[in-house]
């Protein structure tokens, strides 16, 4: 998208360039030999006109996709005899020095209502619905439009944008990956003959995702559903301890801080007979940009340690139960307050395992004791056995975030 988008970029430059918003006229220095002249005019231009007050050497040349003309005996011949807008040209100037040629045109219209930002919906904690409209007269030309955003004001089109090619019109984008509780600007933009406009500016804030305050020692708050979910009885999304998107497949071969087995570590390894080649880095927590809620929820929100875990587990009283149909376990705190956490089972390889009767969940803690190819998660059965269980870090679990009373 950004790729394509330079070249459009830099074609709205040279139209800006070229036109002199704003000017009266517009000037381009011909050099010697040939020169590329991108769009003079902002108006079908008659050549004549254009060149009447320059004086060509003999032997000039201009070319367009129309034809071409050549100064021979103090007069233009040939096929060429209009310049018209949105298209380039090429002169040959026979002159040994850099010459200058002056464009009789009239100050360009600039069209303030070219692009509208029309509005808001769907707000959600990563995502928004804009939609925007492209109106211009027929002397103008589209030749990209789409959505600029950002969390300061006026963003452009150099910040995250969408490219959704040409032509005029009403046109709806759907921004995703955005963080929750956050302020985000956007506004429309087009590229036209006049350059690069953008409509007005918008702003709204994505919702926060819930928590639930369980009075807990460490004021750790918990989020009442899983990464992935809208509601506590859905499982989410399942992730390999230390990545932060969810895939089809959670094996060994495709774990990404490994060389294709367990004991070829890359990362989060402090035994060396679990890495690769004898590799041993010391980490033993997973850092932010590993951690699946963070990455996925923002940095308020991350996931919990192995010491979050037991202390939910110890200052709480669990029973198994069903939510809205679905199989887990309720954890109520002596405040009142509770906390479901739905029996997801584990992706494994490509199948999901124990759902509905075992629940598996990640933390950031690495098996420091034992074994580095596992990492200390939370497991709760349809019976008894909750509590911490080491677990190997290619499977997908569950991710539960959290977040300290600090950062609301």
């Amino acid at each position: 998208m950004r790729k394509a988008f330079i070249t459009l970029t830099c074609l709205a430059a040279l139209l800006v360039a070229s036109l002199g918003l704003k000017a009266q006229e517009v000037t381009i220095t011909l050099n010697s030999g040939w020169t590329w002249i991108s769009c003079p005019v902002a108006d079908t231009l008659d050549f004549a006109t254009a060149f009447g007050s320059f004086t060509p050497s003999s032997g000039d040349i201009i070319r367009s996709r129309w034809g071409s003309a050549y100064y021979g005996n103090g007069q233009w011949r040939g096929s060429f005899s209009k310049f018209y807008p949105g298209y380039g040209y090429r002169y040959y100037s026979s002159r040994t020095e850099s010459a200058v040629v002056s464009f009789p045109i009239q100050q360009p219209v600039y069209q303030e209502d070219v692009v509208t930002t029309l509005g808001l919906t769907g707000v959600t904690a990563t995502s928004v619905v804009v939609s925007g409209d492209v109106t211009i007269d027929a002397y103008n030309h589209v030749y990209a439009h789409g959505m600029c955003w950002g969390t300061y004001h006026m963003p452009t089109v150099d910040d995250d944008h969408t490219s959704d090619g040409i032509g005029t019109g009403v046109f709806t984008d759907t921004l995703i990956g955005l963080l929750s509780s956050t302020t985000y600007y956007v506004r429309a933009y087009a590229v036209t003959d006049f350059g690069l406009v953008y409509g007005e500016e918008l702003n709204f804030t994505t919702v926060g995702h819930t928590y639930v305050d369980l009075g807990l020692p460490s004021g750790t708050l918990w989020a009442i559903y899983n990464v992935g979910a809208e509601a506590p009885e859905e499982y989410g999304n399942y992730f390999a301890w230390g990545e932060t998107q969810p895939k089809d497949n959670c094996i060994w071969s495709t774990y990404m801080y490994c060389h294709g087995s367990s004991n070829t570590l890359t990362k989060y390894c402090n035994k060396s007979n679990y890495g690769y080649n004898g590799f041993t880095d010391g980490l033993t927590t997973l850092q932010p940009q590993d951690d699946a809620a963070s990455v996925n929820w923002g940095p308020n929100w991350r996931m919990p340690t192995k010491e979050e875990w037991q202390e939910l587990y110890q200052n709480t009283t669990n029973t198994w139960t069903t939510l809205n149909g679905v199989s887990g376990r309720l954890f109520t705190a002596s405040n009142g307050n509770t906390l479901f956490l739905p029996a997801a089972g584990y992706l494994g390889g490509s199948n999901f395992y124990f759902i509905g009767s075992y629940g598996y969940y990640g933390s950031k803690s690495l098996d420091t004791a034992n074994n580095p190819s596992h990492m200390i998660g939370f497991r709760f059965m349809n019976s008894t056995g909750s509590g911490l269980n080491p677990s190997n870090r290619c499977y997908g679990l569950s991710v539960r975030p959290v977040r300290t009373v600090q950062q609301h």
